[in-house]
């Protein structure tokens, strides 16, 4: 099978619904109920929604601008999943420290452990916690000068 088009093909059911567009030059789309869910591109692959696998999450998280005002949720998971594992960058210029918040919660309370933590510079100013809302596990960073920025890989199970 060979399609071709001037600019883009387009394949889908009797219905008038798309489930696969190729646009030249710009990637290939698959759809789920006519809206694009993964995207080849120029960079990669992008996919709209969670990717899960076998009933896990994973997912990248940034907040590019914390300052001393209030403590500030940093990354976020759904508490339809009982242990995460929030893998984390916490930056300031040079000031770097990485590591990994494991937690867990048993409906009610939660429990977390910042672990493999590496630091180069004065990271003293950042305390990471988790806690629980009715809706989510939360990973938050509270710290006592401004400007810090933390990237976070989640997973979830």
């Amino acid at each position: 099978l060979n399609l071709q088009g001037s600019t883009q093909v387009l394949i889908g059911g009797t219905n008038g619904e798309v489930g696969v567009q190729y646009v030249e030059n710009a990637g290939v789309g698959l759809r789920h109920n006519n809206v694009t869910k993964l995207t080849t591109e120029s960079t990669g692959v992008l996919v709209a929604g969670d990717i899960q696998i076998d009933s896990a999450l994973l997912s990248n998280q940034e907040n590019t601008d914390i300052d001393s005002a209030a403590a500030e949720v940093v990354a976020q998971v759904a508490i339809s999943y009982t242990a995460a594992f929030f893998d984390f960058v916490v930056k300031k210029g040079t000031n770097v420290r990485s590591g990994t918040v494991y937690a867990c919660h048993d409906g009610t309370n939660v429990e977390f452990t910042e672990t493999s933590t590496n630091d180069l510079g004065d990271t003293s100013d950042v305390t990471l916690s988790v806690d629980k809302t009715s809706t989510n596990l939360r990973l938050i960073a509270t710290v006592t000068s401004d400007d810090w920025s933390v990237k976070s890989l989640i997973r979830a199970i």
